[in-house]
């Protein structure tokens, strides 16, 4: 029962919080196992069958006793009961009990008093909270690039997994457009697996297919709150952002050692001595993939919507990759499903994907719930990525669309 009930934790299981402990949460489950087996073996069952069909079943409660002042100690630790399996379970990104909301169903929500307390994942709703800051979360694992001499049989599984073809709807506020065509010529591209649309509405649809340019993104440095340098367009599919000198025009390299800045404090300048080798990216062309491995001997924290849709993070959560851990900080195919579904509720929804193009990333010095810096430009040093090959997938999308519906404005 053990093995089950940590299975459905593995994806969580991957990440902490902040300088938790690494078997935090392992522990957590464990401690729970051994409250339910002593008191309420039937509960123990119960959690499994919740937990296989992810809520999608409705559930009964289930509950352990409430402790004197209603907080659990795992390892030293103290929160309390449903935050914590609702972290294990559900959000590894949850910060405290205000981001909860239970269910109606919940006879023994944590709110409500009694001397027992409801730790079912699945009888609670996350909220938004415009008092809680997104955390910093860690992976204990790494994700590396995929292996370039396996390339011809991943084209192959890209290709097959192309079909079927990213779908744009024709409709919009002023009904059926029939200046859009049907392309259904082969293309010799990589499109990300999409949704279907159904054959009966298949002629109201037009293909927008992923293309990749030549230059993939667009580099930014920042010191705090002021852009340092000009923009830096990258082609090479791997690209090492170090904070060295080197003057010789290498494509693979950028060197933030040679940006000068005259207003430079010494705190930045502390900074920009310890980035060290800094971060590789390594851009998968034939699935519009991006990863980051950190080389620097200091942690390096990425903001990506892209990332943290793929975990099921809050939007402007931070990550930190530790030294020599990889993290996968863009995925192609995850922004196309993204994109298919927003193009079905209109213009203005399709256009908010613009945010999950770009990628924040600072050295050294993190930001967030768990830091006194609670922006990126608050932090000494740090870059910002233009991913050109989403960014285009998007606007191809957008004019096929047409307008906004909504009015401009002077306040538009």
């Amino acid at each position: 029962m053990l093995d089950s009930i940590l299975s459905h934790a593995s994806r969580r299981l991957g990440w902490k919080q902040g300088d938790e402990d690494d078997g935090w949460s392992k522990k957590a489950i464990e401690s729970l196992m051994k409250r339910l087996q002593k008191h309420n073996g039937d509960a123990l069952e119960q959690l499994n069958k919740v937990l296989k069909n992810e809520g999608r079943e409705p559930s009964e409660c289930v509950t352990i006793s409430r402790s004197i002042d209603g907080r659990l100690q795992i390892a030293h630790r103290k929160a309390l009961p449903h935050v914590i399996y609702c972290r294990v379970y559900r959000w590894p990104d949850l910060q405290s009990h205000n981001e909860l909301k239970a269910i109606a169903s919940c006879r023994y929500c944590f709110e409500s008093g009694q001397k027992e307390v409801c730790i079912n994942p699945y009888h609670y709703e996350r909220v938004d909270s415009a008092n809680v800051l997104p955390p910093v979360l860690v992976p204990r694992y790494t994700e590396l690039p995929p292996n370039q001499q396996d390339k011809s049989m991943m084209e192959l599984r890209e290709y097959e997994q192309s079909m079927p073809l990213n779908m744009d709807t024709s409709r919009d506020i002023y009904g059926y457009r029939n200046d859009v065509t049907m392309n259904i010529s082969r293309i010799n591209h990589y499109i990300p697996t999409l949704p279907p649309c159904s054959p009966s509405s298949a002629s109201n649809y037009t293909e927008v297919s992923f293309q990749t340019n030549e230059c993939w993104a667009t580099i930014n440095y920042y010191e705090m709150n002021t852009r340092v340098g000009q923009s830096i367009k990258v082609s090479s599919n791997t690209v090492e952002i170090n904070g060295f000198t080197d003057p010789t025009k290498n494509s693979n390299k950028i060197c933030l050692g040679l940006f000068s800045n005259v207003n430079r404090n010494s705190t930045i300048e502390n900074t920009r001595r310890h980035i060290g080798k800094g971060v590789k990216l390594t851009y998968v062309r034939d699935s519009g993939a991006l990863y980051a491995e950190c080389l620097s001997s200091n942690a390096i924290f990425v903001q990506s919507r892209n990332c943290n849709h793929i975990h099921n993070f809050h939007p402007t959560t931070v990550c930190k990759i530790s030294t020599g851990f990889s993290l996968k900080i863009f995925d192609a195919g995850k922004f196309g499903e993204l994109l298919n579904s927003y193009t079905q509720i209109g213009f203005n929804r399709s256009y908010d994907l613009t945010k999950m193009t770009i990628i924040r990333m600072s050295f050294v010095k993190g930001w967030g719930a768990e830091y006194q810096r609670q922006d990126v430009t608050s932090t000494p040093c740090w870059i910002e990525i233009h991913l050109h090959d989403p960014l285009r997938w998007l606007d191809e999308t957008l004019k096929k669309l047409g307008p906004s519906p909504d009015p401009i404005s002077s306040i538009s």
